[in-house]
């Protein structure tokens, strides 16, 4: 019987545990995610991939409650928080496109928060429940100049190339879907 020696070359540093995601359904989770939309606006602005042609107006009409309640529940659309003790630290939200695709259609962790696995657990709590809820596909769309989430999506196992013009906010901007 041989045997090996392998060595570790990851950090020796304490390793955090990734955020706790769970479906948002309450009015509380509702309330947290508003905060948490805020926060990331403000730490991104509207430069930032994701909030191409956004403003402070559009900003304030996604986190009124009515429009964070339409996010809520599902199958046809769901919205699931990632969680640091008492904070969001990231959102994702999926919705139906047919009877067998969904789209992940947004995904945010802070600044903050990034590197520490918490963008990956929300997009493994999105697949998952879009098996469990009986979808085959799911599709996600961003701006081809975004690597960062290029390289992130197919690190996650998603495919493609195709890409389209999108007009947001008068802004035309070409996305990967």
């Amino acid at each position: 019987m041989g045997y090996g020696i392998w060595a570790y070359s990851g950090s020796m540093t304490q390793h955090l545990p990734a955020a706790v995601v769970r479906e948002a359904k309450t009015n509380a989770d509702g309330e947290a995610f508003a905060v948490f939309f805020r926060l990331a606006w403000l730490e991104s602005g509207p430069a930032a991939p994701g909030f191409a042609g956004a403003s402070d107006e559009v900003i304030a009409e996604l986190t009124v409650p009515a429009a964070i309640r339409r996010r809520m529940g599902g199958p046809d659309q769901r919205l699931f928080l990632a969680w640091e003790r008492d904070i969001v630290v990231g959102f994702a939200s999926s919705r139906r496109i047919t009877d067998v695709t969904v789209e992940l259609a947004g995904i945010i962790v802070l600044r903050s928060a990034a590197g520490r696995g918490v963008g990956s657990a929300l997009v493994d709590a999105a697949i998952g429940s879009a098996r469990i809820d009986g979808y085959e596909t799911m599709k996600v769309r961003t701006e081809t100049s975004n690597q960062l989430a290029l390289e992130f999506y197919r690190g996650r196992g998603f495919t493609g190339g195709v890409s389209a013009v999108e007009v947001v906010e008068g802004t035309p901007r070409v996305v990967a879907l």
